[in-house]
């Protein structure tokens, strides 16, 4: 016997959803190019503890690491984050590129400031 439509929907829905909140919001980042040297400005489209979405003018490789910085500025306070990251998607866009990073080398206290800014609960 097949399924309804209705149970394979609600199958897609929850495997679809994502693990932590992600909280839209444009900071300055940029990523250095180890092959390179050289130093790709982006800016963040999105946030949350665990990654973000990037948008640069470069298109980097999926599973590549990178050296990423994020200067974040929420009201009065400044914050610099430093960060290993995995690139774990890239999007082809028509004037640029959505890099979806997972942070893998980063210090409690920016992964903290995260988890909270991607809440709303700062």
């Amino acid at each position: 016997m097949t399924e309804n439509i209705d149970e394979l929907l609600e199958d897609t829905e929850a495997h679809e959803q994502r693990v932590f909140p992600r909280r839209e919001v444009k900071w300055k980042a940029a990523i250095k190019d180890k092959q390179t040297g050289q130093i790709v400005p982006a800016i963040t489209v999105n946030v949350s503890e665990q990654g973000a979405l990037l948008e640069t003018d470069i298109c980097f490789k999926k599973m590549q690491l990178l050296p990423v910085m994020i200067q974040v500025i929420y009201g009065n306070s400044k914050l610099v984050i430093y960060t290993t990251a995995e690139v774990r998607h890239v999007v082809i866009r028509k004037t640029d590129f959505h890099l979806g990073i997972e942070f893998k080398e980063i210090d409690s206290k920016s992964q903290k400031f995260l988890a909270k800014f991607a809440e709303r609960a700062i």
